[in-house]
């Protein structure tokens, strides 16, 4: 029956990305999409085995944790629709005895240790009870469901890119769809789905505000990416915000400079960060991410994880500035070939070795972004550097660092594809013209 409701749930989703508008790429076949959508299904039962057969502790692998809570509350509907929408929603909950007994029985709804954002594992928790009464319950089933909600997301941002970059939709789908971070970390039953879908409902939103084609229409698409950035990964929201206000900005003005309106924020930002411990231990912007750092510690000695890195302490502000070369060494190039202790390095690894591939082709093929292409390369290239040092600064682990940096592994390669000369790139190499026009 479960393979069943599996295929059932395959199929439709397949027949929604053949049929459904929204999944109308232009110079991207549909059927390079639905190939996208089988890769991740791939990924996520490859993620699901490695946690079944290797890391077959429930309570500590991320995947079977979130997964055990939400049954809790499925479970709880047995009592009564009110107690399982009460722990659904949170809403009345606290007040409700047997509502609270089925809360209780949860083991990662709240944490052990505080840090200074909304603790998201409620969000991955109670969205995959929200799935459950439509899976009865069944682990693979959801991967379905989280596959084609992060395919969403995904193809949301290859939309403004075949557009913008139209001689370069392949390099784009490879870049969006392709990684095998990407794959491996956003097909899973992991909240990194949920992430893919708001940041690619947050990016076309904004690349609508900065081009003015943004209609009221749009509005509830680019809501719903805010609210789910907030509720799964604040801090990627955090690091999205300067480059949205610079292209805001230079959309404002737009007989200046785009560069200098796309740099005031980002230079506002740094001047915050000195300046906010001054005007409220709210914007103590090296206090809060210290206690990030702290607990991912605590995250990392709980669980006996491995591979820890050792991160120097962010006692004041411009130990943000003074580490960042560091934090961006840390989430960009590691781990090294020799550091392949852990087999699911190896991918990362390997991409890592793609990447200096792709960023010597760049150098080599080098072309000015020019047009339309410069709000999307100065976007890519805030988001990498800003959401890079955060990670680099705050996460311990090496694990971690490879999970976390996904979403912006996406506008590295942008970047890069973007501003390498694809015409010289094919005359120098003429087997890859013959390769695009089989494509």
């Amino acid at each position: 029956m479960a393979i069943l409701l599996l295929i059932i749930y395959a199929a439709i989703f397949s027949i929604l990305i053949l049929k459904w508008k929204y999944f109308e790429v232009k110079g991207i076949s549909r059927r390079y999409l639905l190939l996208a959508f089988a890769l991740k299904l791939c990924f996520g039962f490859l993620l699901g085995w490695i946690y079944t057969d290797h890391y077959t502790d429930r309570k500590t692998g991320d995947t079977y944790r979130f997964f055990d809570d939400a049954r809790i509350i499925h479970d709880s509907a047995d009592e009564g629709f009110g107690v399982y929408l009460k722990l659904l929603t949170g809403i009345g909950m606290e007040e409700d005895e047997l509502a609270m007994k089925y809360y209780m029985q949860m083991t990662h709804m709240e944490r052990s240790y505080s840090e200074a954002f909304y603790n998201d594992n409620q969000t991955i928790i109670r969205a995959n009870a929200l799935i459950m009464p439509f899976s009865r319950g069944n682990y693979f089933v959801h991967i379905a469901f989280w596959c084609f909600a992060s395919l969403i997301g995904l193809t949301a941002i290859l939309k403004v890119l075949t557009r913008y970059f139209p001689r370069k939709r392949i390099a784009m789908f490879v870049a969006v769809f392709l990684l095998p971070t990407v794959l491996f970390w956003g097909s899973g039953v992991l909240k990194e789905p949920i992430l893919l879908l708001g940041v690619g409902l947050f990016f076309r939103g904004i690349m609508r505000f900065a081009y003015g084609e943004f209609k009221p229409r749009n509005a509830l698409g680019f809501l719903l990416g805010v609210t789910l950035l907030i509720l799964t990964k604040g801090y990627v929201l955090f690091a999205l915000l300067p480059a949205s206000a610079g292209l805001l900005l230079a959309r404002a003005f737009p007989n200046r400079n785009f560069w200098l309106m796309f740099g005031i924020p980002h230079l506002a930002l740094i001047f915050l960060i000195f300046l906010g411990p001054l005007i409220s231990p709210s914007f103590d912007f090296a206090q809060r991410m210290n206690l990030k750092q702290i607990a991912f510690y605590n995250v990392a000695n709980e669980s006996d994880s491995g591979s820890l890195l050792e991160l120097p302490a962010l006692t004041k502000s411009s130990d943000l500035l003074l580490n960042a070369p560091n934090a961006l060494h840390a989430t960009y190039l590691r781990p090294w070939p020799w550091e392949w202790t852990n087999f699911l390095y190896i991918p990362a690894a390997l991409e890592n070795l793609f990447l200096f591939v792709a960023l010597g082709l760049m150098l080599w093929n080098f072309r000015r972004p020019y047009g339309l292409a410069i709000p999307i390369i100065a976007f890519g290239i805030s988001t990498v550097l800003v959401l890079g040092v955060l990670i680099g600064e705050v996460v311990p682990v090496l694990g971690a660092v490879v999970r976390y940096k996904m979403p912006t592994l996406i506008f590295l390669f942008v970047v890069i594809f973007g501003l390498t000369d694809h015409v010289m790139l094919q005359r120098r190499f003429p087997f890859l013209r013959k390769i695009l026009k089989k494509l």
